[in-house]
C-alpha cells in the first residue's frame, strides 16, 4: 500500500497512530462509496446520450467513424460526432474510476 501525506485537524493528529489509520481508512471508504455512486449516475447519464446517437444514425461510434466521419459535410452531424464521442470517453473514464473504486471495497 502506497503512503500519502495528508494535513488533518489537529484533533486527529493527536490520536495514536492506530485510530487515525482507522478514522482515514474509513472516511476513504465512505468516500469511495459516494463517488462510485455519482459515477454510475455519470454512466447512465453517458450510455443514454450514447445510445441516442447510436439510434440516430444506426451504427456504433466505431462505425460512423470509419464509414461515415470522412464524408461529412453537415455542422450538425459533426457537432454530433463531437457529443458521441465525448459521452464515449465520459463512459470510459467512469468505468476505470469506478473498477478502481471496488477494488478499495476489498482493502482493509
Amino acid at each position: 500500500m502506497q503512503q500519502i501525506q495528508l494535513r488533518v485537524p489537529k484533533a486527529i493528529h493527536t490520536l495514536v497512530r492506530d485510530e487515525q489509520d482507522r478514522l482515514l481508512r474509513s472516511a476513504l471508504r465512505v468516500a469511495a462509496r459516494q463517488r462510485a455512486r455519482e459515477l454510475a449516475a455519470e454512466q447512465r447519464e453517458a450510455s443514454a446520450n450514447i445510445r441516442r446517437y447510436e439510434r440516430k444514425y444506426g451504427m456504433s461510434l466505431a462505425e460512423f467513424e470509419h464509414e461515415k466521419l470522412p464524408g461529412l459535410d453537415s455542422v450538425q452531424a459533426h457537432e454530433d460526432y463531437n457529443d458521441w464521442f465525448f459521452w464515449t470517453r465520459v463512459l470510459d473514464r467512469a468505468g476505470k474510476t469506478a473498477d478502481v473504486l471496488k477494488k478499495m471495497e476489498t482493502v482493509k
